[in-house]
This record gives C-alpha cells, structure tokens and sequence, in this order.
C-alpha cells in the first residue's frame, strides 16, 4: 500500500483477509480525516477471493466512511464479481453517500478515471 497525496494505491496478493482489510480501511479512514477526501487505486490482478468476513466488515465500514472513488484494475471475471456483489451490498445497508466503483483494463486507465473524477469535485 502506498500513499499519493489523496490517493492510496493497493496490491492485493492472494485472498483479502480481515486481519488486512483491518489496517487498510483505518488508514483510509486517517487520510480522509486529514485531507477531507480519499481515492482508491487498487491492483486486483494477483487478489484471489474475499472472505465473508472481510465483505461483512467493509460493509460495516462503509456505513460510515465513504471514499471518493474506487478505481479497480487487473481483476478477473470472478474477482470482478466479487467486489461488484461486495460494493452492492455495502449500498443496500445505507451508506451515506453513493460509492463510485469503476473497473478498467490497465493502471493507466484507473488513473485516468481518478484524475478526472478529482477533477470534477
């Protein structure tokens, strides 16, 4: 995980478990403190499954924390699927604020999608 200014740029390997999910949103949620704002790079291309736990978590967390966007890249059909239902479900229990979840080819095209949502706000 690495931090460009309001951006948090994240490689998951294998499964994304609790114990990572964890310390990964409570960064997120210090950055949106501190800056007001906060965008989501994350590389799916080596990430192999979320655990129910995990999904139940980030939902919880999201009822009370929304970032300002979720660029996705390198995620397989069935990863894809994953977080599609993970990002339903955190919507249906009531989030505050719609969660703006894009997925793209490359990290050059999820960058872009983030520079110009950032743009917009």
């Amino acid at each position: 995980m690495t931090r460009e200014g309001d951006l948090v740029h994240l490689k998951l390997r294998g499964p994304f478990v609790l114990e990572h999910a964890r310390p990964v949103h409570e960064y997120l949620a210090q950055l949106m403190a501190e800056t007001g704002r906060c965008y989501l790079l994350a590389d799916m291309s080596q990430m192999d499954g979320i655990p129910t736990d995990t999904r139940r978590y980030v939902g919880e967390w999201h009822k009370h924390h929304t970032v300002s966007g979720v660029a996705v890249y390198g995620a397989s059909f069935a990863t894809r699927a994953i977080a599609t239902l993970m990002f339903q479900a955190v919507r249906i229990v009531g989030v505050q604020r719609q969660i703006e979840m894009e997925f793209f080819r490359d990290e050059s095209e999820a960058r872009r999608w983030i520079a110009a949502h950032s743009a917009k706000k």
